[in-house]
């Protein structure tokens, strides 16, 4: 596996370089660059929302809570994170070319396109024993934690294509201070903060109904979430952009 995302990593920088000298800009690389960043926090999320990885895998650094308790990020983990930035780079290639638009229903389709993309990247994860949730995954109202997450990082990625289109006339220094940043701040904003209703409720451990106002708390933050992020979309038509 180690070796494959290795190689992975690699082709897609050396797509993100050649397509950045192509187009004389450097968005490309800086944002699968923030995806290192945001894979960062992996360990607190794994407490909250009950996730682990195969423990075969080389660490990077591990967190052991005060209950002697310890959440690692694999060394993989860490050098793939720019595969939760791909979606967002793919569409933003797209809009550079003119054959996306930003608009709030694009936004909201593209939505729907980056969740099953997350979808399949959760699916094939654990099906290959990269990682997995808790037993019981069955949260309220009957939604998987895959799904949980693929909607989740579905907004992340919306969010990230946002930060693109605003920041798609930086120079390069100004990209590394502004959009570098981006992918972590999203992550801790989307698992942190909108995930709070549920992932409190779970770790209270509440009774079922308060865990069904959980996550009807968070689905109804990230609906929230990607009305605002649409909305941004909607009011970045970039007219005087070159078809480049």
């Amino acid at each position: 596996m180690e070796l494959g995302v290795v190689l992975f990593t690699v082709g897609a920088y050396g797509l993100a370089l050649y397509v950045g000298w192509q187009t004389r800009a450097a968005n490309f690389v800086v944002a699968l660059l923030g995806g290192h960043l945001a894979v960062l926090a992996s360990p607190l999320w794994q407490m909250l929302y009950g996730f682990s990885y195969d423990p075969a895998l080389s660490t990077m650094y591990t967190w052991v809570r005060s209950d002697d308790v310890s959440h690692s990020l694999p060394w993989p983990v860490f050098i793939g994170g720019w595969i939760m930035i791909l979606p967002a780079v793919v569409i933003f290639y797209l809009y550079r070319r003119r054959w996306w638009f930003s608009g709030y229903l694009t936004g909201l389709l593209t939505l729907g396109l980056f969740v099953l993309y997350h979808l399949l990247v959760e699916t094939l994860g654990i099906r290959a024993g990269w990682w997995r949730y808790a037993a019981d995954t069955s949260l309220p109202l009957g939604v998987s934690t895959v799904m949980l997450a693929a909607l989740m990082n579905g907004l992340l990625s919306l969010g990230m294509l946002t930060a693109l289109v605003l920041t798609r006339h930086y120079a390069p220094g100004s990209l590394l201070l502004f959009l570098l940043p981006v992918p972590l701040a999203l992550v801790l904003l989307i698992h942190g903060l909108l995930g709070a209703p549920l992932y409190t409720v779970l770790l209270l451990r509440a009774q079922s109904w308060a865990g069904v106002i959980g996550m009807i708390g968070t689905l109804g933050l990230l609906a929230w979430g990607a009305h605002i992020v649409a909305s941004g979309l909607a009011q970045q038509r970039d007219v005087g952009q070159p078809a480049l």
